[in-house]
This record gives C-alpha cells, sequence and structure tokens, in this order.
C-alpha cells in the first residue's frame, strides 16, 4: 500500500517542484497508478482502481507514443514524477480522437421561443437535443494527483504538460480540443440529473453506467438513449439546476480550462449533465504562448515549461533560470538540441 501522505511529505513534494517532470506512462507506473486511483476514490471513472483496465491503458499509451496506434485508438497517458526519488506523484491523459465508432454523446442546451398571438404570450422553452457535436474532437481528461498534493501546484504543471505535448506535434490531435467536468452531486453521491433522465432508460446505477462508458465505450448510449429532445421544464427544478453545473470537486479543474481559453458554450454530458468545455487546438494558451529554443539558450528571468521534442521519449519538466545540466536530464537533451518552452506565469 501507498503510504499516507503527511504534511512534512508535502512540504517535501514542495521543495522538490525543480525535479518534478512528466513523462510517459510505463508498465513500471501499474502499481502507482492503481494506489493512485484508490486514494481518489470512485469519481473518477476514467481512472479505475483496476489493474487490469489500467494495464491495458499503459499498453495503449506506449504504442501510441511509439506510432503504432490509428488516431481513433490512440491515447497518451502520462505521469508526474518526482525525479529525485519521490515516485509517481498524478497521471493525465490525451486522446486524440474520440467518438469511434459510435460517436461522442453530448446533450446541447438550446432555447425555442414560441409565440401565441391569439393570447398574446412568448414562451422560451429549453430543450436538451442529443447530439455528437465533439466526435473527432481531440480530449484532454483523466487528470489527478495525490490527494495530498492539490494546492501545490502539481495538477496545474500535470494539466499544462498535455498542452505541450499538443504544441510540439500539433498534426497528431485535431482541430478542437475538448474536456468534460463531471457533474454536481449531493452530498450522498446522487446525480439529481441522472435520477430524473438517465436512469429511466438505463437499467442501471449512475455510477455503473459512468464506468461502462468511460472503460467498454459508447455503444450503449446509442443503443439506449432516446433521440428525441427533453423539455428541462418537465425536470424537476433539482435537475435544471445541475445542468452545465460542474462538481465542487471539478471547480479548480475548471477554473484552469478557462484560463487556457477554454469556453462553454452548452454542451453538457448525457449522464451528469457536467459542463463539456472546448478550445480551438491552436489557440490554447500554453500552445500559443510556446516557443522552440535550442537547450543552449533556453532559459527564464521567470519560470517556464519546457518539453522535449522527442515523441517516444516525452519529456516536460519546469525551469526557474538556465535549462542546466540537470534538467537537460530530466528532458533527455543535449546542448544541441531543441526544447519547446512555454512560459508558466499564473494565470
Amino acid at each position: 500500500m501507498m503510504p499516507a501522505c503527511v504534511p512534512d511529505e508535502v512540504a517535501m513534494a514542495k521543495a522538490s517542484i525543480g525535479e518534478w517532470v512528466v513523462r510517459p506512462a510505463a508498465p513500471r507506473d501499474l502499481g502507482a497508478l492503481t494506489e493512485l486511483a484508490r486514494a481518489l476514490g470512485p469519481g473518477m471513472t476514467t481512472l479505475p482502481a483496476d489493474q487490469k483496465v489500467l494495464g491495458e491503458k499503459i499498453e495503449g499509451s506506449m504504442e501510441t507514443f511509439a506510432s503504432r496506434r490509428e488516431p481513433s485508438a490512440a491515447q497518451y497517458l502520462l505521469v508526474l514524477e518526482d525525479a529525485s526519488g519521490g515516485g509517481v506523484l498524478g497521471v493525465a491523459a490525451v486522446y486524440p480522437s474520440v467518438g469511434h465508432p459510435y460517436g461522442f454523446f453530448s446533450y446541447k442546451v438550446s432555447t425555442l421561443v414560441r409565440r401565441s398571438r391569439k393570447l398574446g404570450v412568448q414562451a422560451r422553452i429549453e430543450l436538451l437535443t442529443l447530439s455528437n457535436d465533439y466526435t473527432g474532437a481531440t480530449e484532454v481528461g483523466s487528470l489527478a494527483v495525490l490527494p495530498a498534493l492539490r494546492g501545490t501546484g502539481a495538477g496545474r504543471f500535470l494539466a499544462r504538460s498535455r498542452y505541450m505535448l499538443i504544441g510540439a506535434f500539433p498534426d497528431r490531435f485535431a482541430p478542437r480540443v475538448m474536456a468534460e467536468m463531471r457533474g454536481w452531486q449531493d452530498e450522498a453521491g446522487r446525480s439529481p440529473f441522472w435520477d430524473a433522465v438517465g436512469a429511466r432508460f438505463f437499467d442501471m446505477e449512475f455510477d455503473a453506467a459512468d464506468r461502462l462508458s468511460a472503460v467498454d465505450g459508447a455503444e450503449f448510449i446509442a443503443d439506449l438513449m432516446p433521440t428525441h429532445p427533453v423539455y428541462t421544464a418537465l425536470l424537476s427544478p433539482e435537475a435544471r439546476k445541475t445542468i452545465g453545473r460542474p462538481h465542487q470537486a471539478s471547480a479548480p479543474a475548471m477554473a484552469m480550462l478557462l484560463s487556457e481559453n477554454f469556453r462553454y458554450e452548452g454542451n453538457v454530458d448525457v449522464f451528469d449533465a457536467g459542463p463539456q468545455v472546448h478550445a480551438e487546438r491552436d489557440g490554447i494558451r500554453t500552445v500559443a504562448e510556446s516557443f522552440v529554443a535550442p537547450a543552449s539558450s533556453a532559459g527564464a528571468s521567470g519560470q517556464l515549461l519546457v518539453s522535449n521534442q522527442d515523441l517516444a521519449g516525452f519529456r516536460v519538466t519546469p525551469v526557474t533560470s538556465d535549462l542546466d545540466d540537470a534538467a537537460r536530464g530530466r528532458l533527455g537533451v543535449g546542448r544541441g538540441d531543441q526544447v519547446r518552452c512555454s512560459p508558466d506565469a499564473e494565470r
């Protein structure tokens, strides 16, 4: 079992920020990822505490980094590691093209205006219409760090490392990048939206449906979800309030996405109505502000995120001054190699 992280260990992790590195997940990470998934609990459905599922994700990621997978089946799984020997601290993923072969499903929130001239009454009717707007888009997701490291900057560094990967190899990703937030739940873990909509059509609990979609794909959604619009006025007030509202635990991740130029335009998850956001690939702030420089001259008066340009051996590390021997070692580059840099000023 992974030892509990006590305050002194958190202070040590903060002190070793300069030795953090993000790299592709490897088979040796399976145990640490399983323990991380257990520490996170059942809310992270794309990262179940299941060694078989996680092992398949690692294998799929290794094949993707080795350019042996088509975009429709590709997945990049990244881990945050303390290069000083602190082990795996977090995980994140990028899925280059989602929704194959059954489509990526959302509800699109829209408004229908109806008017009766005879009665002199106008009605604004809110509808949820089943949509496949994001089919083929790149998804960023599965972002998690050890619970004790929340607030240390680990999650933000890990999240931005995904965009460094996209910026270094843009042709491997779709022009649109999206992310979905876990939807709002009450203190008992109940999803009012699921109870009002999904539970009427799927003979299973919310957690089971959510995990089935994350692990096995969306075929059962295509088979069972009604295709007619849902009139939100027919839902309970409690269910209506959750539409487009992120889970309390997702608020920091939502803020980070918005700071990277992602935006919410009315697409929500079909199970819990959590918001789905998107950005143009080249307009993501970390991507747009990044630049390529020789490793010998890369340096900063403030902090930079720096990555190498090697897909199979991809690495990202934070740099606060010149790219010294230790930082180049974490990246696996020499003084004559090119690196990608992005300013790390607070959003």
